[in-house]
Formats: C-alpha cells, sequence, structure tokens
C-alpha cells in the first residue's frame, strides 16, 4: 500500500509541476496597478463609513461597548432584585422563601408617603452598604410598581424618582419626588 501511495503522490506533483509550467502570468503593469488603487480610493471616500475612524490613532469608539455593558449589567441586577422579600425588603419571615407569586396590582401595594424611601425588592440581600450616592432620574410610570412604590394619580407617562446607590452600583431604596 505505501508503494502506491508514494506513486499516486509522485504522479500528483508532476502533474502539478506541469500546470505551473503551463500557466502564463502577465506582467506587472503599473497603469493597470495605479487605476485600480485609485478606484479602491473613491469607492472608501464614497462609503459612507469612510473616515469613521483613523486606524494609526487609538480606538476611541469602543464606548458604546463599556454602554452595552452596564445596560446589561443593570438588566441583571434588576433581574436579581425581583427576589420575593418583605414590604420593606427584610427576607419572609422564617427565613423561608415564599412560593413565586404574581407582581402586586396597583389595588394591592400601599401608599407610601412621598418623602419615605422605600427599600428596593432585593436590595436587602446584598452586601451592606459601605457609601452611596443619591441619584435623581426621570422614570416611566410603569416601573414604580416593580420598585415596590404606588404610581401618584393624576401624573403623565414618566415621574422623577430619587435612588439611593451604593458604591457597588446597585440601587438601595427609591421615592418618588414630589413638585
Amino acid at each position: 500500500m505505501e508503494r502506491d501511495d508514494s506513486v499516486v503522490e509522485r504522479d500528483l506533483a508532476d502533474a502539478l509541476r506541469r500546470l505551473n509550467a503551463a500557466a502564463v502570468v502577465p506582467p506587472v503593469d503599473d497603469a493597470r496597478a495605479a487605476a485600480l488603487m485609485a478606484a479602491f480610493d473613491r469607492e472608501h471616500a464614497a462609503s459612507p463609513l469612510s473616515g469613521h475612524r483613523e486606524l494609526k490613532g487609538p480606538r476611541r469608539d469602543g464606548w458604546y461597548l463599556a454602554g452595552f455593558a452596564a445596560a446589561a449589567a443593570v438588566l441583571i441586577a434588576v433581574g436579581l432584585a425581583s427576589a420575593p422579600t418583605g414590604r420593606h425588603g427584610s427576607p419572609s419571615p422564617g427565613g423561608l422563601t415564599a412560593p413565586h407569586t404574581p407582581p402586586p396590582s396597583t389595588r394591592d401595594v400601599r401608599l407610601q408617603p412621598p418623602s419615605d424611601f422605600v427599600i428596593v425588592p432585593g436590595a436587602a440581600g446584598l452586601p451592606p452598604m459601605e457609601s452611596g450616592t443619591l441619584v435623581r432620574v426621570d422614570l416611566p410610570v410603569a416601573v414604580l410598581p416593580s420598585l415596590g412604590v404606588t404610581p401618584p394619580s393624576g401624573r403623565g407617562a414618566t415621574v422623577t424618582a430619587d435612588f439611593i446607590v451604593a458604591q457597588d452600583g446597585l440601587p438601595r431604596a427609591v421615592r418618588v419626588v414630589t413638585p
């Protein structure tokens, strides 16, 4: 068998050598090469993305990736924060977690005085705060029940809310700002 393989390989190598000798490669035409490069340059200049970034300098357009990463972290934190907790974020009695219950309707949510902070659901299970900041944001009214806050009546589509955000970047408490 090995002898047959070496014969096939030798025949293949001879055929490739004959093909290489028979191939006609035209000489390099400097005028054609210059015309081709000019056409590439024109097409690149006409492209809507041309000049978008300089390949020689440092890349500064990667900030959008940091934004996506931050958005993903917020979504993960919100997903983790939806663990069942009591009214003010304390675990359920006896340390046992209750089976998953559907989110309360607006009739089940108790009215909170507008000046009180409400602990964000799931924040009680987070590490203790070492430091924090107060962040004021405009939120859609539809988000408030998931934060344990009753939406104010007679308001528009958004409300202003204050969040206490810990050193780890996770919100710990929220209150609706009254005008």
